[in-house]
């Protein structure tokens, strides 16, 4: 299969969020406890109660931001619970997943591993059994250095600098029966999400806030309408069933971006019918593929090749998006839906879906260009369309020396012979990195655990147009220099 790819380096579609390629943990299964945090006297290899190989898997994917701590879980949390020494921390029942929450990892656990591995905090306040006056108080035990009670009480537990942190999510799909302390329409939400975002910021002016939105277009209208004054972006989650056939999971993207599209452009009208003038884009901030056997407890999976494929379609799209679409956080990092599955006896396993982030987070540049693809198609239901075989994105460095173009090949027998041109940009040399398999159904097992992984190979570059090969149902990235 033949098809062609054109960037444009001359017109930069818009810059790209740090924050677009973030992640998010929650308190639910082994994510928090046996994942990220094993406790000091574990005999699984731990730096200050943080796991290490987990800790080194993160810090190796340069996340820009973690959310935490729901998700669900954050809708019955009470911060104060989680501070202060350990052994006189209470133990809880968490009405959300039904189980007992030690609260050994809480407010000071989270910012300290948030910086171990380099992330901004992205913290969710209890806006569903929760009041205000507690999440101002957990602003304040953040972000006060004055002489008040809960700034000096996070300097009494051994901080004595405030964390600083800027972004804030009120509330967790509060539409949701499922979620403790719901709302029953966007209206009450919207009601909620003022007074939430009233006390905080008189702690803090300068946080920014998330509000809960969803795919229903009432509810997001009464949200921009009533609250859109007090608020910075409108959270949207979406997780893609893993039952679909695997030519229908990868064309999932394609309406997840025009999914965003349409969330945005109804922000839009709406703050333009009611005069609100604070600039309203989306944080897309819980994402990725849940298959049937992910159950509670636990809600495990192992991902596969196919998920891959899935997942930089994703981030292809995010990049696309990069004007509307700023926040991202997929779930989860760790043994939820996972990234990395860190097993009780001292093993870990990367997933194929983890190394799609490593490639991405590792080759990116500051502004996203305009990119144009000829590709064979073939017909899909998700989509409601043809779908290209070829997906492809890029990037340039801020200096324009590097382009960075991130492509998939969503075939799952053929190989794509890819021509590469350019406008306003001539390349010297070309490495490729990518993730394939053998087979779409691949994935690395704690038996197996190195069955898939990155390859890399140089590209041909020929008077500045670039030739690649691209292997069936892979991701590829693909750096050029000048």
């Amino acid at each position: 299969m033949k098809s062609r790819v054109i960037i444009d380096a001359t017109t930069p579609v818009g810059i790209l969020s740090e924050r677009c390629y973030g992640q998010f943990i929650e308190h639910l299964g082994e994510c928090i406890y046996g994942g990220i945090w094993v406790g000091r006297d574990s005999k699984i290899p731990n730096e200050n109660g943080y796991r290490l190989d987990v800790l080194n898997a993160v810090k190796d994917l340069n996340p820009p931001l973690v959310r935490w701590p729901g998700g669900n879980f954050s809708s019955g949390y009470h911060w104060e619970d989680g501070v202060g020494p350990l052994s006189q921390r209470p133990r809880r029942f968490d009405m959300a997943w039904m189980a007992e929450e030690p609260n050994f990892f809480g407010t000071d656990e989270f910012i300290d591993w948030c910086r171990l591995i380099g992330a901004e905090p992205f913290i969710v306040v209890n806006a569903g059994n929760g009041t205000p006056e507690e999440a101002a108080r957990w602003v304040e035990y953040c972000n006060l250095n004055g002489a008040t009670h809960y700034a000096s009480l996070r300097r009494k537990y051994g901080h004595e600098e405030p964390y600083r942190v800027r972004l804030w999510g009120i509330g967790n799909e509060l539409y949701g029966e499922w979620q403790i302390g719901f709302c029953r329409d966007g209206s009450e939400c919207a009601r909620r999400t003022l007074e939430f975002a009233n006390e905080m910021r008189k702690v803090d002016p300068s946080i920014e806030l998330v509000a809960v939105g969803c795919e229903d277009p009432e509810w997001n209208m009464e949200m921009v309408k009533e609250a859109g004054k007090c608020f910075d972006y409108l959270s949207i989650h979406y997780y893609a069933a893993g039952s679909k056939p695997y030519r229908e999971l990868v064309a999932t993207p394609i309406h997840v971006e025009q999914m965003l599209r349409n969330v945005y452009s109804l922000v839009e009208a709406v703050r333009r019918k009611h005069g609100v003038k604070r600039e309203i884009k989306i944080a897309f901030d819980e994402w990725n593929v849940w298959y049937p056997e992910a159950k509670e407890p636990l809600i495990t999976q192992v991902t596969r090749v196919r998920d891959a494929v899935f997942t930089g379609g994703i981030l292809n799209a995010l990049q696309r998006l990069c004007n509307i679409v700023p926040i991202s956080s997929f779930a989860q990092t760790v043994n939820v839906l996972p990234l990395i599955i860190a097993a009780s006896d001292g093993r870990m396993v990367l997933t194929p879906q983890y190394f799609v982030f490593k490639i991405y987070g590792g080759n990116k540049g500051c502004s996203v260009l305009r990119t144009l693809v000829d590709s064979e198609h073939y017909m899909s239901t998700e989509a409601g369309g043809y779908v290209p075989y070829v997906d492809a994105s890029a990037t340039v460095s801020k200096d324009g020396e590097t382009i960075f173009l991130h492509v998939l090949n969503r075939s799952e027998t053929d190989i794509v012979e890819l021509q590469v041109d350019f406008k306003g940009f001539t390349p010297k040399s070309g490495l490729q990195q990518f993730i394939a398999g053998e087979s779409v159904e691949d994935r690395n097992t704690l038996e197996e655990p190195d069955r898939v992984g990155i390859e890399q190979t140089g590209v041909d570059v020929l008077d500045g147009r670039v030739s690649i090969l691209l292997k069936p149902h892979s991701v590829n990235v693909v750096r050029l220099n000048r």
